[in-house]
């Protein structure tokens, strides 16, 4: 394929947008530590040339669909050694290369580092031996085209024994006893639902029975009392969070979600917010999300949204002000997953961190959650590597899936996932990987925090459950029994 095809090919549905140089695409030095402040795919004679500023060895991540299966992020790391000036990159390859190494890396650590360890099943050898033996044919093959077929059906095969070595060690991590005290399967209730109270019961005795044993409920912006000091604000959310006390459902609740944070926004006005919701609360709310998607790029608006330093400051005060009333309850803070599709180093997931963990990120927190929307900004196989990663530079924090979706609407607008035209097939998908995939991370208490419960699992006005809703449920009973 020629240059124009290639950023087709790597590029979202609605391509008009993605980055016109290199969408999604992230460079980083050889040890996969620090990004390169700039790098550019650019058009040259007889494919692109990757342009960077900064190491002189690199790696890269950047999307890549595999065949009947979605986009993932994938990365390309020349086999641990780095790219230098001048290389030639045959991507076909090199991913699929890659992928397999990091595939066998993430076997071997789960069998020896994880409790309990993972011990694979007959189906998951034949997958990860099949793999194996395709990237071994691949490099046998001299004819250009059919090389590049044979690797691109290799990493098929190592995307498929990926999904089913982590569903499998998932299921490990919540059969075992003393692995699975304490871990969390959710649902998101958004902000939406303070206009839904009449259905509170019904909600909480639905998601009680699902399996589910926690919510993230979303307090709503509510501009007439942003600060909720008057009694009267907290009618809706009494009633709710009294329901779901009673069908033993747990409350993380999330002060103030990620796309409601005002431009006028400062850390005195959050911190008197925080401390009024968690006054109220007291023993029934016992774990507060005091910052949501923190490094994203549009908190306080998308078009004059707040410095990262001050979605920090005003984070940190959240934080403090839960610590300050009872140092037991569990603090969580959210991170967006987006590198190469983020607009700038300063607001990807590493890039942030690299940032803030010196300034104090993670000091009184409790909990990481991530928050993942693959139909913005790939996953796939990257799971593992994102979340071994936020475990390796915060290693004595509790980790979970915080969030997650699929395209909002019934169209595609964003990176495909299983089919393209199939929207709803990937949303069971989806949700029956994640659930597992998150149990089977370092440091992860599971999570999976569907984020449109509101919408696409829950009728509460018909008081009914969805398709989706029945496959949430047949998934977490696979999980926990």
């Amino acid at each position: 394929m020629d240059f124009n095809e290639l950023l087709k090919f790597i590029g979202r549905a609605d391509a008009a947008r993605s980055s016109a140089a290199a969408p999604g695409l992230a460079v980083y030095a050889a040890d996969g530590l620090s990004r390169a402040p700039r790098a550019e795919l650019l058009q040259a004679a007889g494919g692109a040339v990757l342009v960077w500023d900064g190491p002189e060895k690199i790696q890269a991540s950047l999307p890549w669909p595999v065949k009947d299966d979605g986009f993932s992020t994938v990365w390309i790391d020349k086999g641990g050694t780095g790219y230098a000036d001048r290389d030639t990159i045959i991507l076909n390859e090199e991913i699929a290369q890659t992928q397999h190494r990091l595939l066998k890396e993430s076997i071997r650590r789960r069998a020896y580092e994880f409790k309990p360890p993972y011990q694979a099943g007959d189906k998951a050898k034949k997958l990860v031996e099949k793999a194996g033996g395709l990237i071994a044919r691949a490099h046998k093959e001299r004819d250009p085209a059919e090389r590049a077929k044979a690797f691109d059906e290799a990493l098929q095969a190592v995307s498929l024994a990926w999904q089913k070595t982590v569903y499998e060690h998932g299921l490990q991590v919540t059969h075992d006893e003393k692995a699975g005290e304490g871990l969390r399967f959710g649902l998101t209730l958004d902000e939406s639902m303070a206009d839904r109270a009449a259905a509170a019961q019904w909600v909480a005795d639905t998601i009680s029975k699902s399996g589910a044993n926690w919510v993230r409920l979303v307090f709503k912006a509510n501009p007439a009392d942003f600060v909720y000091a008057n009694g009267g604000s907290f009618q809706q959310y009494d009633t709710l969070i009294s329901e779901l006390t009673l069908s033993n459902v747990k409350v993380m609740a999330c002060v103030l979600d990620t796309a409601q944070w005002p431009r006028t926004l400062t850390p005195e006005v959050y911190g008197q917010r925080v401390r009024n919701l968690v006054l109220r609360y007291g023993d029934r709310v016992r774990s507060w999300e005091v910052g949501s998607e923190l490094n994203g790029d549009w908190l306080g608006g998308v078009r004059a949204p707040l410095s990262p330093m001050r979605v920090f400051e005003i984070y940190t005060a959240g934080l403090k002000t839960v610590k300050e009333i009872d140092p037991s309850i569990e603090t969580v803070a959210t991170l967006y997953w987006w590198d190469g599709t983020a607009p700038d180093r300063e607001h990807s997931l590493f890039g942030w961190l690299d940032q803030y963990i010196p300034r104090g990120f993670g000091r009184g927190l409790d909990v990481v959650a991530l928050s993942f929307l693959p139909e913005d900004n790939p996953v796939g196989m990257a799971f593992d590597r994102i979340f071994q990663r936020v475990h390796e530079v915060l290693p004595t924090k509790k980790l979970m899936l915080g969030s997650f979706s699929y395209v909002e609407g019934d169209k595609l607008a964003g990176y495909w996932w299983l089919d393209p035209a199939d929207v709803d097939g990937g949303r069971k998908d989806l949700l029956l990987l994640y659930n597992a995939a998150s149990c089977a991370q370092a440091g992860s208490v599971c999570g999976g925090f569907w984020w449109q419960t509101l919408d696409l699992m829950l009728n509460t006005t018909r008081r009914r459950t969805t398709d989706l809703f029945q496959i949430y449920r047949r998934s977490l009973d696979q999980l926990t029994h």
